[in-house]
């Protein structure tokens, strides 16, 4: 009777996972500014916290390595940043740890560097 049972729940959970995933589309959010009469107003602010030595050498942080303190990779979080604030102008990022900036920075290529100009310029990306 246990094992009828068990194998009931794990197929129902299975059928049930299956169907979100037929049913399931990607939703693209509202990113554009304003409030929205009548709902609840959610404002995120996104934004990095990455000391620099804290936990790790300046360098473990911005590359990524020795995963067994904190996964942290400064380079990947900035990198992904500026790729997403231009996919969508709407999005906006707040970076403090200039150290792991200016690292970043020297890096990239003029092109990049001239993508961040505008982004800073367009007030998509603060620095604080």
């Amino acid at each position: 009777m246990g094992n009828a049972r068990t194998f009931s729940v794990f197929t129902f959970l299975l059928l049930f996972c299956f169907y979100g995933t037929l049913v399931s589309a990607y939703t693209k959010y509202n990113t554009g500014a304003g409030v929205v009469e009548g709902k609840l107003n959610v404002h995120l602010v996104p934004h990095s916290h990455d000391d620099v030595g804290w936990l790790k050498t300046v360098d473990q942080y911005y590359v990524g390595s020795n995963n067994t303190i904190q996964g942290a990779c400064v380079e990947n979080v900035l990198d992904s940043v500026v790729w997403s604030l231009q996919k969508d102008p709407n999005r906006k990022f707040v970076f403090a740890e200039i150290a792991f900036f200016h690292r970043w920075w020297v890096e990239q290529s003029p092109e990049t560097q001239e993508q961040v100009k505008k982004l800073v310029a367009a007030g998509q990306l603060e620095f604080v």
